[in-house]
């Protein structure tokens, strides 16, 4: 999971005018590669955003982001996450809850 930040309210500006008018189809297909790939997306008003990504390590995330040119527009922060559940799922699989230490 990544949290976003913008830089300047410049950036901010720039970003959301390259992706108006896009679909998510456009938007999701845009943040794919071999390396890593956002799968979910979530933004308000408030100065941060977040975004749920797969890639095999943090690094791979970075470079994304420096290769499609955002570096110098966002802020990020990621935070590995080993458990993920959802409403939307509704599983009734039993959920495991990450172990601290090495162990995880």
């Amino acid at each position: 999971m990544a949290t976003h930040t913008w830089t300047s309210n410049e950036a901010r500006d720039k970003v959301i005018e390259m992706n108006s008018g896009m679909t998510e189809e456009e938007f999701f297909s845009g943040l794919k590669t071999e390396k890593a790939e956002t799968l979910q997306h979530w933004m308000g008003k408030d100065d941060f955003f977040f975004c749920h990504w797969i890639a095999e390590s943090e690094d791979q995330i970075y470079q994304q982001l420096e290769e499609w040119g955002l570096q110098d527009l966002l802020n990020t922060l990621i935070h590995p996450i080993y458990r993920f559940m959802s409403a939307y799922r509704n599983s009734d699989e039993l959920e495991q809850f990450p172990q601290t230490g090495d162990k995880w």
